[in-house]
């Protein structure tokens, strides 16, 4: 059979990383070379994926395809299926091309006559065949390695960007980096395992989305749903199943695991196909997927017998795993076979040398809590397992923990109390349960643990978590001389939490003698304690917009990914502060540090404005106001910044004046200088001089009051674009410079060349900095700016192409054509034979399939 198949319309692949197959496996059939195409590769690999993407191919060629089914009764009768592929030929005029899906199902006879068969029937096969090789399909293989009319395409697995690409496809959201990295190694890259584990990461709960991208944000614990994969090993029969779900437990015992078995008759049949791999130290599952999701299946009873032999041996010293999680978890799979005393000190043991680092303490601890055999020891577990929560931003499980905790009081230290009355606090705020801290902040909650000092600061904590800043920092001022007697505990809390509203409210005295000295915190001399103290004084000063004060705070520490998002932000590093503020939001490592989660918002969507991500920045925006939505006036200068960009001017200026209006309200003074400064430069570009110069003297207040380089900055600028003060440029320009903060710099000097205080030089030093940043909006906004200034735009070909980018993202992004030609200051015709062109030359048909390119990288 031949068939015509145009260059123009080379056959490809929908399926990830399969074109070269897909290619290697039409143009064989369709130009009669070959007699047989064989796909092989093991399990999972996507072998009758492709078959089925090949016979869509050659049926859209119109091209006569038949499917001929292999079943497992088929094993052992040779001439049931030739015959049956005869019967199936003879129904067509003309012989159309076979598909044989499954062929290692068959037994050495029967493949045998199905091959001799072949060179007679006067058509083409297609077949997969699972690898490795039968042992007694060996001849055969040798065989048709040696046909000239045998084409075989091996499928290997896919790598980590293939994986990564598979996932985009599979829920429409880009993969983090380490979603990805994990992915990868849980499937091995074997499409169908993918599919396994993503399956699981969702029914689990383990991922969650940002700005259109997947984070792992918790340990993946499989699942017992009935997918495809696992379904495949149930079918292998009782004892091959049976065997499955215990290797699931057992295998990391290496050599013990197969005495532990008992039963092993079921080995063979996983080795065979595929499932169990043998190593020189035991059996593995050949992706970790596989072994995820068979532990998830198992019963109760069964994991309880098949965790306390894996108990039992280890203790009696017959088996051993090098994995330090491996026991912990064995002892809660055992549950009461174990004994109690001795499994509770192990899990209690394992829990706290991990607290801080391993999620996996959470569930050590809460099952030792369960297993305690005496009140100490339920007590240390529960303070535990409430610290381990909160390490881990889980504090909704850790109020549970904390209120059992606290119905023990004799158990605890005053430091302990108030550490867990804080947990409890941060975590009413993580939940978003005002009403709760409003009593607690009101003294009406129904009991607050320890002594008066302790009651004072718990009240604050609640009146900070609530935005009534002023209020917590004049009630520890009143009451300093009370808490400051107070154990460690109540005097770090009053000291930090006194600093943060000091900085809220203006009163720069009162947070600079804490930032200035942290040792005025005795928690601060505890290793446990030092990095988190650390990193809340440096997220205050990163809040003020002090970076390089923060940063020398934080100079030998590990930085968390939202301390790492607020420094790469300020230094222009947007690429690598993208995804560290995705990453602290979603897994919510900024629940309860308050300055950090409201300043990352603003940070993230300030970003994707300026990159024209404008649809995932109001979707920031309003993802930040419904959940920890604390000093929520700072993300109004976002909001306002993307209303303008979208033209609407008037929804711009109302959202600065309602930012203004609730830190009046609340006697906030943080953050007012930014939206004084944007309500100035409005007005006077409206033509409102009067309120232009009101908001000058507003800011001249403010910056007197702060006195840091921001609203230094902002007061400066706002004065040199109203009152055309060169002197202020001056002044304004040396401090951006000083503070080498490259997008605050490129605003600066955006800013004062568009109200006539810059030249060509000005304009220039702006889009180059703002390039770094790949800041496409403020690009394309300083293009217009310097033709209308007579300044050259550099690099033609570049610009043509950014421009098309820019348009594609905003496309992407879902803007109509009126809206686009108000972003880009153009009209809606012009928009139009932009787009025609951009499709032409893009070959893209829809704007579904541009916004796929986008979101997937493969825009080109």
């Amino acid at each position: 059979m031949t068939g015509t198949l145009d260059h123009t319309d080379t056959p490809t692949s929908n399926l990830i990383a399969r074109d070269d197959a897909h290619t290697s496996v039409v143009w064989p059939l369709l130009s009669g070379t070959t007699r047989l195409v064989l796909v092989t590769g093991p399990a999972g690999i996507g072998r009758t994926a492709l078959l089925n993407e090949v016979r869509d191919t050659l049926e859209h060629q119109r091209v006569r395809t038949a499917d001929v089914p292999l079943l497992r009764a088929d094993r052992n009768r040779p001439q049931a299926v030739v015959a049956r592929v005869r019967e199936e030929l003879a129904r067509w005029s003309r012989p159309p091309v076979l598909f044989l899906d499954d062929l290692h199902r068959l037994n050495h006879d029967v493949l045998r006559a199905l091959l001799d068969a072949l060179p007679q029937l006067a058509t083409c096969v297609v077949g997969s065949y699972r690898t490795p090789v039968r042992l007694e399909h060996t001849d055969l293989a040798d065989a048709l390695k040696s046909n000239a009319l045998t084409e075989i395409v091996p499928l290997t697995p896919l790598n980590r960007a293939e994986v990564s690409l598979m996932f985009t496809g599979l829920l429409n959201v880009s993969a983090d980096p380490e979603l990805a990295r994990r992915l990868h190694k849980d499937s091995r890259g074997f499409p169908g395992l993918v599919d396994l584990a993503v399956d699981g990461y969702l029914r689990g709960g383990a991922l969650r989305i940002i700005d259109r991208t997947a984070y792992l944000v918790d340990e993946p614990r499989g699942t017992g749903h009935r997918h495809p994969a696992v379904e495949r090993i149930r079918l292998l029969g009782e004892d091959a199943w049976q065997t499955a779900k215990a290797m699931a437990i057992l295998h990391p015992l290496g050599p013990a695991a197969v005495e532990l078995l008992g039963d092993t008759r079921g080995l063979p049949e996983l080795e065979a196909e595929g499932v169990l791999v043998r190593h020189e130290d035991g059996y593995r599952f050949r992706a970790p997927v596989l072994a995820h999701a068979l532990a998830a299946v198992l019963g109760p009873y069964e994991r309880h017998d098949l965790g306390w032999r894996a108990v039992q041996a280890i203790w009696e010293g017959r088996a051993f795993c090098a994995n330090p999680s491996y026991l912990p978890d064995r002892l809660i799979d055992a549950g009461g076979f174990a004994d109690a005393e001795k499994a509770c000190a192990q899990l209690l043991a394992a829990g706290k040398a991990v607290v801080l680092h391993d999620p996996s303490a959470r569930r050590w601890l809460r099952a030792a809590a369960g297993r305690a055999t005496s009140p100490t020891q339920q007590a240390e577990a529960l303070f535990m397992h409430a610290v381990a929560c909160a390490s881990h931003n889980d504090f909704v499980t850790a109020m549970a923990s904390v209120e059992a905790a606290l119905e023990l009081p004799d158990e605890f230290t005053p430091d302990q109390i108030q550490e867990l009355h804080l947990i409890r606090l941060v975590g009413m705020c993580a939940a978003g349960d005002r009403a709760a801290l409003r009593k607690v902040a009101d003294s009406s909650w129904r009991s607050l643990p320890g002594g008066t000092a302790a009651r004072f600061i718990g009240r604050a904590v609640a009146m900070c978590y609530t935005d009534r800043w002023d209020e917590a920092a004049t009630l520890l001022a009143s009451t300093r001389g009370m808490w400051r007697l107070g154990n460690a505990a109540t005097v770090t809390f009053g000291e930090l939490f006194g600093m943060s509203a000091a900085l809220m409210s203006g009163r720069m005295a009162d947070f600079e003698r804490v930032a200035s000295d942290p040792g005025l915190c005795p928690l601060y001399a505890v290793d446990r304690h030092r990095p988190a103290l650390q990193a809340a004084m440096a997220r205050c000063l990163m809040l003020a917009g002090e970076m390089k004060r923060a940063e020398r705070m934080l100079v030998g520490q590990q930085l968390e990914a939202a301390d790492l998002a607020l420094i790469q932000t300020a230094d222009g590093r947007w690429d690598d502060a993208l995804g560290n503020a995705r990453k602290a939001l979603v897994t919510g490592s900024t629940l309860g540090q308050v300055a950090a989660h409201t300043a990352l918002a603003h940070g993230l969507a300030t970003m994707l404005i300026t990159r024209a991500k404008l649809t995932r920045a109001r979707e920031v925006i309003a993802d930040a106001r419904t959940g920890q939505n604390i000093l929520p006036h700072l993300l109004d200068v976002p909001e306002s910044d993307l209303e303008l960009v979208l033209g609407a001017r008037d929804k711009s200026r109302r959202a600065l004046r309602r930012g203004l209006a609730f830190a009046a309200q609340h006697a906030i003074v943080i953050g007012t200088d930014e939206l004084e400064m944007r309500l100035a430069v409005m007005s006077l570009d409206d033509d409102d001089r009067e309120d232009a110069e009101f908001r000058v003297e507003r800011l001249a207040d403010i910056a007197e009051t702060m006195d840091t380089g921001r609203a230094h900055r902002n007061h400066l600028l706002a004065r040199a674009v109203t009152w055309h003060d060169k002197q202020a440029a001056a002044e304004v320009r040396r401090i951006v410079v000083e503070r080498d903060q490259p997008h605050e710099i490129a605003m600066t000097l955006t800013a004062l060349a568009s109200h006539g205080l810059g030249d060509a030089r000005t304009l220039r030093e702006a889009y180059e900095l703002f390039g770094i940043m790949d800041a496409l909006l403020p690009r394309a906004l300083l293009r217009h700016l310097m033709r209308e200034h007579g300044v050259a735009v550099p690099g033609r070909a570049a610009t043509t192409a950014e421009q098309e980018r820019l348009l594609a993202c905003l496309v992407a992004e879902g803007l109509t054509n009126r809206e686009l030609a108000g972003v880009l200051r153009s009209t809606e015709k012009s928009i139009e034979a932009k787009l025609t062109r951009l499709f032409q030359r893009t070959g893209y048909r829809s704007r579904v399939e541009l916004a796929t390119a986008m979101l997937t990288g493969e825009y080109h």
